[in-house]
């Protein structure tokens, strides 16, 4: 009984990681260049064993952008559905809310990030990946927050 047990547990596991939602004064978000994939990001990561998805955003936070600053509301989780590559995940999404921060402020973390901006909307969906996209517009269009995702799609 306990293998089966085990054996449940490991294959339930879901890939978890939480973001950042960064805003200028013109309501553009702030993206990430990562230097090791070809899609810009929001700052975030993935979460470490035992660790919140708000202090895994907190952390990224630091580590990405060199800012110490409060991780807000949460604004959406998005389910992604598992593909061959992986498993499926969950992806949370904060609000950093505050003064906006211009990007020469940011002290990049070189060995992962080449560079950092804000970009419109129409921007994050020609430099983010399709459902990262849909997972910013989802936040900044959805008339109440938190959002509940399904591969950027809002469901329910």
């Amino acid at each position: 009984m306990a293998a089966l047990l085990d054996d449940y547990v490991a294959r339930s596991r879901k890939a978890v990681a939480a973001g950042c939602l960064l805003r200028d004064a013109a309501g553009r978000v702030l993206l990430v260049e990562p230097t090791y994939k070809p899609n810009w990001e929001v700052p975030g990561g993935i979460a470490e064993p035992g660790e919140s998805p708000r202090r895994t955003a907190q952390r990224e936070l630091g580590e990405e952008l060199g800012l110490d600053l409060p991780v807000g509301r949460l604004m959406c989780v998005d389910h992604l559905a598992a593909t061959p590559q992986r498993a499926d995940a969950l992806r949370f999404l904060f609000a950093v809310d505050g003064p906006p921060i211009p990007v020469d402020a940011f002290v990049l973390q070189a060995s992962e990030i080449r560079s950092a901006r804000y970009c419109t909307p129409a921007e994050v969906a020609e430099r983010a990946s399709a459902r990262l996209a849909r997972r910013v517009a989802a936040c900044l269009t959805a008339p109440r927050l938190p959002v509940y995702l399904e591969d950027g799609i809002p469901a329910g």
